[in-house]
């Protein structure tokens, strides 16, 4: 397996079409990249929230790990909905443990 480094600074409107297309890598790359670069912590936050529930791991960690860096870049976040929103995510996909954890300590530690 190789490694493949992308910026993950595209616009909102280009994270949310590739969201849109539904194709798990277009999915995760669109949600790094609101967790790394949208300015809007709120709209970050609730997109972030939808992707949660997915079914496909690699999303529902992208979702996670993109809420982290919101609480990180944005020293903000509605703890009354994403803690409990992480934990049902943790019995969902106990194999999401170590990620849904270091989201929390940003959470914890910035916010």
């Amino acid at each position: 397996m190789s490694i493949i480094y992308q910026d993950p600074s595209i616009s909102r409107d280009a994270a949310m079409t590739r969201i849109a297309s539904g194709v798990a890598e277009n999915v995760v790359t669109g949600l790094v990249s609101i967790g790394m670069s949208e300015e809007d912590p709120v709209w970050a936050q609730a997109i972030c929230l939808q992707y949660l529930s997915s079914k496909t791991e690699a999303i529902a960690a992208s979702a996670i790990t993109a809420l982290g860096h919101i609480a990180r870049r944005h020293g903000r976040l509605d703890t009354e909905t994403v803690l409990p929103a992480l934990e049902n995510v943790r019995r969902r996909m106990p194999s999401l443990q170590g990620i849904i954890q270091d989201t929390i300590d940003d959470i914890e530690m910035f916010t």
